[in-house]
Order: C-alpha cells, then structure tokens, then sequence
C-alpha cells in the first residue's frame, strides 16, 4: 500500500481510535462514542478500553474496510465541510388489533432519532411502518421535540415513545397504513 494513502486512512480514524473497546468474552473490537459496559456482538459485559496492540488492529481492519468495494484511488470527503450526524434507532412491533383493526396482521414500527442539523435545539425522530415480515417501509411523519442538554438516550427514546403515544396524528398514519396493505390484500395486491 502506498504510504501516501495509509497516512490519510490513519487521519481520518486517528480520532476514533481513543473510543475502541474489546470484549474479553468474545474478543469483539468496536468504536463507540460513550463508555461501553456492554458488548454489541455477544452481549457480555466483560467490555473494557483496548489497548494499544489492539487499538492498532482495530485500525487496521477499519482501513481494510476503507478500501474494500472501493475504487483503487479512495475519496475521502473534507473533513472540514463535512457535518457528521448521530442518529439512533429504536423499533416496536405493533398488532393491528391495537389499531382496533379486526386483523391478525402485525406492523414493525421503527423510529429514526437525532439531533437536527438544521436546528441543534431541536429533536428530530423520523417515523417509519412496515409490515412484519414485509420488504419495504413507508414514512409515516417526523416527531419534533426540544432538545435537552446532557439527556441520555434512554429518555430521548422514553420522551419520543411518549410523544408517539399522544400523538393523533400518528395513530391516524399507522392506522391508514394498515387499512391500506388490508384492502391490497382484499383485492390480490401485495403491498408489503
């Protein structure tokens, strides 16, 4: 590999490199931006910071990934001009009869959230539906709440999913969303 090309790779992982973690149960190597105390691949909680051997293979796998299913010249984008979005996820399987739908039919709801990049006062949780089993998903609406400094995830996921709850116009979307795939089913149209 030219040296040239291994100097920008290691630029651009350097400041995630201080954020790796090994599983000492499975041997898991992964990046987070908040302490971990468990590991996403096994589950165990034998998580710890990597040191530097390791730290070294993380980088190294990471630059493989960089180059793998790219051109021979990789483009990297300007790390000045780029703005880097964190978004999070949660999802929740809802029957039809929650809808008060007569139906055995079963939705995948998932629910996209994150600091907005317009508004950095605002969070932002994109709402999408699909049927259990189904291929595609269909944009339901978006959630927009204050943000709060410092509020961890678990209370933005609570504050969305409580906000969901109140919302009309989300039972009013998942609702015709179910209605719609029922009468596609009705008149021989797969509609997942």
């Amino acid at each position: 590999m030219c040296p040239l090309k291994r100097r920008r790779e290691l630029a651009i992982i350097k400041p995630v490199i201080e954020m790796v973690y090994v599983c000492e149960n499975c041997g898991y190597l992964f990046s987070r931006a908040e302490a971990q105390d468990r590991c996403p691949d096994c589950g165990g909680r034998m998580v710890r910071s990597a040191n530097a051997v390791e730290q070294s293979e993380f980088v190294s796998q990471v630059a493989g990934l960089i180059r793998d299913g790219r051109e021979a010249e990789p483009r990297f984008p300007n790390l000045v001009e780029t703005e880097i979005s964190m978004l999070n996820s949660f999802a929740f399987k809802l029957p039809a009869t929650a809808l008060q739908i007569d139906s055995g039919m079963m939705v995948d709801v998932l629910v996209e959230y994150g600091e907005s990049s317009a508004d950095r006062s605002e969070l932002i949780a994109n709402v999408w539906a699909r049927l259990v089993g189904g291929g595609t998903s269909q944009f339901l609406l978006p959630v927009r709440l204050p943000a709060r400094a410092g509020e961890a995830r678990r209370d933005q996921v609570n504050r969305i999913f409580g906000a969901l709850n109140e919302n009309g116009t989300f039972k009013v979307k998942l609702y015709d969303f179910v209605a719609a795939r029922l009468q596609g089913a009705a008149g021989g149209v797969d509609r997942t």
